[in-house]
């Protein structure tokens, strides 16, 4: 009996031991996990190419933003995006409409709101950085030569197809500014083809009008006699987009990377 109750006390005290030293390394990694702080804090996004995933707030809207049945997104400003954050990761968080973008902003659950907010009009985000204004990409209008004027034409009793390519979806609502404010005419058709080949149907004289970027333009008008270019045209005014009034270093990188691409872009 005396070496039984010998061994139960050893393995009394053996089990009061192991639960000591569970307890402490239980409470060094509650100690250490709570020093991470919470998720927020974690991914603040520092200078340089080396940026967490972005949360961008945009809202949708036809011709801006836009995802498709296979969830495929389109527009203007996922255009932008694809140029100003090359190599920087980043997720898109639609919103319904502006105000809610500007209140994940304000409450720092996003880092950026997307806008084509003209940079004159910002008295309601006062209390937000802004990016330096974004100049939009340029396209411009083309024709058959002949003698007839095109603004007469576009602003017209008689609809006008202007024909873009759908790899240019932005040109829609460039094409849609411009009907509202004269051209009533314009009615924008899209076309499944690259803007190379839509260009090459208008050379065959099977399209009158069609909007392609200008540095295309340019060049196709100088290889073919029978069509040129009318007009540049582009979205009315450089936008501006809204950052989290505590990512001065954000701002600061994308406005490096808005300055380099104004000066590369043709």
């Amino acid at each position: 009996m005396k070496v039984s109750r010998s061994y139960a006390s050893l393995i009394g005290a053996l089990v009061v031991i192991l639960g000591v030293l569970l307890f402490i390394v239980l409470r060094r990694g509650t100690s250490q996990r709570e020093t991470l702080g919470p998720i927020e804090r974690m991914a603040q996004v520092p200078t340089g190419d080396s940026l967490h995933p972005l949360r961008i707030a945009v809202v949708m809207e036809p011709g801006l933003f836009e995802i498709d049945e296979k969830g495929e997104i389109s527009g203007s400003l996922p255009a932008v995006a694809d140029r100003l954050l090359t190599g920087i990761s980043y997720i898109w968080v639609p919103v319904s409409e502006k105000s809610l973008g500007t209140d994940l902003l304000r409450e720092k659950r996003v880092d950026i709101l997307a806008t084509q907010q003209a940079s004159t009009d910002l008295s309601e985000s006062s209390d937000l950085l802004t990016t330096d204004p974004i100049s939009s990409s340029h396209y411009a209008l083309m024709s058959l030569q002949d003698s007839l004027s095109w603004g007469d034409v576009l602003s017209g009793p008689s609809p006008v197809e202007v024909y873009y390519s759908a790899e240019d979806r932005e040109v829609r609502l460039i094409l849609q500014n411009l009907h509202d404010i004269s051209y009533t005419a314009i009615r924008p058709c899209e076309i499944d083809l690259p803007p190379l080949e839509m260009m090459l149907e208008m050379v065959k004289g099977k399209i009158y009008f069609a909007v392609v970027k200008h540095n295309l333009a340019k060049e196709m008008a100088e290889r073919f006699p029978q069509i040129r270019v009318v007009t540049d045209i582009s979205l009315e005014a450089p936008q501006v987009w809204l950052i989290r009034s505590d990512a001065e270093s954000l701002r600061d990188t994308l406005n490096q990377r808005i300055r380099k691409t104004d000066t590369t872009e043709q």
